[in-house]
């Protein structure tokens, strides 16, 4: 049994290995031969927390996927007291931490499926970053132009960061654009992306002008307003997004090639005494305006679909695709984590612990 921490995941992992499992999984998974549970994407559990914030609560996540292929079963777990902020800008955000504003935790656990074994516990900081990210660029693969060279990116941080890395790796983008509200933050995103891949990449004063003359629009906020105004989409765009409401409906209507990440969305259960937050609050008030969420539209192809051909994704230069990367999957940790496991093996790092610690004589 092998503990790997964020550290060591961010040095045995690249981007252009994470892509290549996310791929053959999603591949997999349009077969029929890898499953999520729930299929939807994420199970929430929800109660209220006592606290000083305003309307704070707890709240467990949970994702389960399984590869036959790779002979892995993961589940990712995390444990978060979150409250509704508003930005500098006076945008509706959500803070979360574990113990301490500061603090995380989040795991992923990974199992044998050849004997039942437990393999690792995994740090899922980094994976949380990479997996959504890679998924964002295989699905940039299979529905942006062959072509495209120029990158906008809304948002500064983590998720930023590692979406412009998939983005850079199956396509040969050239130059990025990037807007964030703190001035600070994107000049120090440019700076640090620019470095690691070698390209141009401004920071600009406006989220309208980061997706001037893009051919890929990469939304990755916390924000619980839409950031993304139909107005700016211009022919032959591919634009993605990681939260539910980033892309006004407009912008969604104005697209020729709409795909989701999954069917159904996520699922959850509230304790009696849980209040409706702020978060929640606006997320009702947007279904009611604009109808149900798109993961839950079964007219619309998943990447899987796209993937396997069973539904068709972009067939002209000039139309407008989007991606809609909501929710998560549990293939995404079973995928990447098989990879880190495998490479941490090899390179002999990750902490051991005696698998019998995890065992017992007892039948359930």
């Amino acid at each position: 049994m092998l503990l790997i921490n964020n550290q060591e995941v961010e040095s045995l992992l690249p981007m252009k290995d994470c892509v290549e499992v996310i791929e053959e999984a999603y591949r997999e998974l349009g077969a029929g031969l890898a499953a999520n549970f729930p299929e939807g994407g994420r199970m929430d559990v929800q109660a209220p927390s006592p606290g000083d914030q305003p309307e704070r609560c707890y709240i467990w996540g949970g994702l389960a996927g399984v590869i036959p292929k790779r002979e892995i079963f993961a589940l990712r777990i995390k444990s978060d007291i979150r409250y509704p902020e508003l930005n500098i800008n006076g945008v509706p955000t959500h803070k979360k931490f574990c113990i301490e504003p500061g603090t995380y935790c989040g795991l992923v656990l990974l199992f044998s499926t050849r004997n039942a074994e437990p393999l690792a516990i995994i740090n899922d900081g980094v994976i949380q970053h990479l997996r959504v990210a890679a998924t964002s660029g295989v699905a940039g693969k299979f529905l942006a132009r062959k072509n495209s060279e120029t990158l906008g990116m809304i948002g500064s941080g983590g998720m930023a960061g590692t979406h412009a890395l998939a983005f850079c790796a199956v396509l040969p983008i050239k130059h990025i654009k990037v807007f964030s509200p703190t001035p600070a933050h994107r000049l120090e995103f440019a700076r640090k992306i620019s470095d690691r891949i070698g390209i141009k990449v401004d920071a600009v004063d406006t989220a309208e002008e980061a997706v001037k003359g893009v051919d890929v629009l990469s939304s990755c906020t916390d924000s619980l307003s839409q950031v993304v105004k139909a107005s700016w989409l211009e022919p032959g765009m591919h634009v993605a997004c990681v939260l539910p409401f980033e892309v006004e409906p407009e912008a969604v209507k104005k697209a020729d090639v709409v795909v989701r990440h999954l069917n159904g969305g996520a699922v959850g259960v509230k304790a009696a005494a849980a209040e409706l937050n702020e978060h929640e609050r606006v997320r009702r008030k947007l279904y009611e305006q604009y109808g149900p969420p798109l993961e839950e539209r079964r007219d619309l192809p998943t990447l899987a679909e796209i993937m396997s051909g069973k539904k068709p994704g972009r067939t002209g230069d000039r139309q407008i695709t989007y991606f809609h990367n909501v929710p998560g999957s549990g293939i995404q940790f079973a995928a990447v984590g098989a990879r880190i496991l495998e490479l941490a093996k090899k390179a002999g790092v990750g902490k051991e612990l005696p698998t019998d610690w995890f065992l017992q004589n007892i039948r359930d």
